[in-house]
């Protein structure tokens, strides 16, 4: 499948200190392994190290700056009018709000010079970038997430709303611009089916398979997670409710967290800091179980799915699941208080069999799951 595929992103791969950025590179991985030719440029909304990327990527990896728009008077003045009827507006972004117009020529140049057969752009903020491709080019979003009313997830759980969020109205403006629309899992997919005439395919997170390996009798907890609020928010209760129960059934367990959250957090006794680490791998090789006490977000919680390939037991909530559903009892254990919390860790930590037969289920659903992503992407390349 010889095609040039051109991914356009505000979202840097490298340092993989995030889940979005770990969705990128697996997506990357994932073409090359189909037989394309792939070229990476990065509109840097969000920066990151140019020189891993140059790397990793080699001279298929491009960069270019990014200005954030203004809005002009007109549009602060409707605005303020809207905010003054309906204050959730304030949350709100239009669809290309985000969208910085001076790379048009950027995309246009290149795809004279390159003549792409297809391009995939990162989040619907940035799908006005679609715009400058000719009809015969693929055009494909990735979405990540919903968007529409994503800010009254926060306010829900009585926290401030962050990041992006849109009107149902304007996603669906951004879908429409596509010729293949991706979603990270299948209840987003049908979200999207309900609001676009676009084909919308689910394509999952690729993660790397390692087969089942013993820790042996150590009682490590294990948490990866960059420092975005639902992370710090869903950590914090895990530290000052299940952990302590745990620790007093069980003195000798500790918790280790690894990723940027560790610069948000403070000393406790029992938690151990890791940081960024470089070989994810180790720290998962070390770890009896891995928690991911998610209560608020949405999209695919790669966490999850990468502990699954690494054939770790896994005990997660129900928000944290989501995409995962079907595995639920069988490739982890699920828990949406602190006593299921502490039930279930404690059981992982104290029972080998039930360590051995979860580590057995995660690998196999894992690899089920990678299978599906393959054919899933392949599938979207030959339309």
């Amino acid at each position: 499948m010889n095609k040039k595929v051109l991914i356009v992103s505000p979202t840097p791969t490298h340092p993989p200190v995030s889940g979005n950025r770990a969705r990128i590179c697996a997506f990357i991985s994932c073409l090359k392994a189909l037989g394309c030719n792939i070229h990476f440029l990065h509109l840097e909304r969000e920066k990151g190290d140019r020189n891993e990327m140059q790397n990793a990527w080699g001279d298929s990896y491009q960069f270019a700056a990014y200005q954030q728009p203004n809005r002009t008077l007109i549009q602060k003045f409707i605005r303020k009018i809207k905010i003054l009827f309906n204050s959730s507006e304030r949350f709100q972004y239009s669809i290309d709000e985000w969208w910085d117009d001076s790379n048009d020529e950027l995309l246009k140049s290149l795809q004279e010079k390159y003549k792409f057969d297809v391009v995939m752009v990162e989040y619907v903020f940035f799908s006005k970038a679609l715009s400058c491709f000719p009809s015969n080019v693929l055009k494909i979003i990735d979405t990540h997430d919903v968007f529409s009313n994503r800010y009254k997830k926060f306010l829900k759980k009585n926290m401030k709303p962050v990041w992006y969020s849109t009107t149902q109205k304007e996603e669906s403006k951004a879908l429409d611009r596509a010729d293949v629309v991706v979603a990270i899992q299948d209840e987003e997919r049908k979200f999207f089916k309900k609001i676009t005439q676009t084909s919308v395919i689910t394509v999952g997170h690729l993660v790397e398979l390692v087969r089942p390996d013993s820790p042996g009798g150590s009682f490590k907890i294990l948490y990866v997670a960059s420092k975005n609020t639902n992370n710090l928010k869903s950590i914090e209760w895990f530290i000052n409710e299940p952990l302590v129960k745990i620790r007093k059934i069980l003195p000798e367990a500790e918790l280790n967290i690894a990723g940027t959250i560790c610069d948000n957090l403070p000393d406790v006794a029992g938690v151990i800091k890791l940081g960024v680490v470089d070989d994810l791998a180790d720290i998962y090789k070390q770890a009896n179980v891995v928690i991911n006490p998610m209560f608020n977000g949405t999209g695919l919680k790669i966490k999850n799915v990468e502990a699954l390939g690494y054939s770790k037991p896994l005990v997660t909530s129900s928000v944290g699941a989501e995409g995962l559903e079907d595995g639920a009892g069988k490739a982890y254990l699920l828990a949406n208080d602190s006593e299921q919390f502490v039930s279930a860790v404690v059981k992982v930590l104290s029972d080998e069999a039930v360590s051995k037969e979860l580590a057995v289920q995660a690998y196999n659903y894992a690899t089920s799951w990678n299978s599906e992503v393959m054919k899933s992407l392949e599938h979207i390349l030959n339309k």
